[in-house]
């Protein structure tokens, strides 16, 4: 894994993995080999699918586990334990992608449901000899081709087939709901959904957890257990996120100082905005800026534009 960008903090007898994204979109593509020895069982605030192109191994999930061959592919919600481990003498490797929820909340939101599983009663593997296993992995390895070689347009290829996948994914998990299954799944984001309404109208003023369990009717307490439930994130990583996203949007896409953006995307400190924005993004904003604005591209443009 990417030392750089991953991180393990130890939660009691837990560990829970930080991941920060390397690129302008909350998308990470990365080849691991799992250890021959047993690991810690982690968990992350991302989502998380995994290819297997080599080796053999078993993966555990909780109480579960799986044998590995290559081609077999495997989910993971923001919730679950889990961790791979290689068979000594034929080590595998895998192609996992993380990835941000939101990205699916802000397309749509029933592309969430397959990770909305419950554990026990769930599968988390798609066999290599299951007809669905190719389709899915093509597009992993495109994924992942297209955040290593970032040519032109790669965000929008990559958000692409990530759309397609989950796409996939929600249509095979679907035919093995039953309706009382489906509509607890769909009920549960129904019910957050007013609150994420709420906040994706107001993250750029002073918004508290009270003021979503009041839209919501229910209490702090159970606003703050319901957004950890739903989204594997608190109230306040949700908030930080959207100001995040807005900051980098009216950086690359504004001339605007990093004071006016502080302000502009909902942080109340340009000291913490910057703080915030680098442990986020890992770069400062005006560095952000150089390296992704529009406006920079066409600056050192050496021909003109045909129109």
């Amino acid at each position: 894994m990417f030392a750089d960008t991953i991180l393990f903090l130890e939660v009691g007898s837990l560990m829970k993995l930080t991941i920060t994204y390397e690129h302008s979109i909350p998308i990470n593509a990365f080849r691991w080999t799992p250890s021959v020895t047993a690991k810690p069982l982690h968990y992350h605030s991302s989502l998380e699918i995994g290819l297997c192109v080599s080796g053999r191994g078993i993966f555990y999930f909780g109480e579960k586990s799986y044998k590995v061959v290559p081609g077999d592919i495997f989910i993971v919600n923001n919730l679950e334990l889990h961790i791979a481990r290689s068979n000594e003498s034929d080590p595998s490797t895998y192609i996992f992608i993380n990835f941000d929820p939101i990205l699916l909340l802000d397309e749509e939101e029933a592309l969430l449901l397959p990770f909305a599983y419950r554990s026990d009663h769930f599968d988390n593997r798609i066999p290599a000899a299951s007809p669905l296993a190719a389709p899915i992995g093509a597009l992993i390895e495109k994924i992942s081709r297209e955040l290593t070689d970032r040519q032109e347009g790669y965000r929008s290829m990559a958000k692409s087939a990530l759309l397609d996948l989950c796409v996939l994914f929600l249509r095979h998990y679907a035919a093995g709901l039953s309706m009382n299954e489906w509509n607890r799944l769909t009920d549960s984001f129904r019910r957050i959904r007013p609150a994420l309404v709420l906040i994706d109208q107001r993250f750029r003023e002073p918004i508290e957890l009270g003021d979503v369990a009041k839209v919501l009717r229910i209490s702090p307490s159970r606003a703050s257990h319901l957004f950890q439930q739903e989204l594997g994130r608190s109230f306040k990583e949700h908030l930080l996120q959207l100001r995040i996203n807005e900051a980098k949007r009216l950086l690359i896409s504004t001339n605007h100082s990093a004071v006016d953006v502080c302000f502009e995307s909902g942080f109340q400190s340009v000291p913490s905005f910057y703080r915030l924005f680098v442990r986020s993004v890992g770069l400062a904003p005006l560095d952000y800026r150089k390296q992704y604005s529009v406006h920079a591209i066409f600056e050192n443009t050496t021909e003109p534009l045909s129109r």
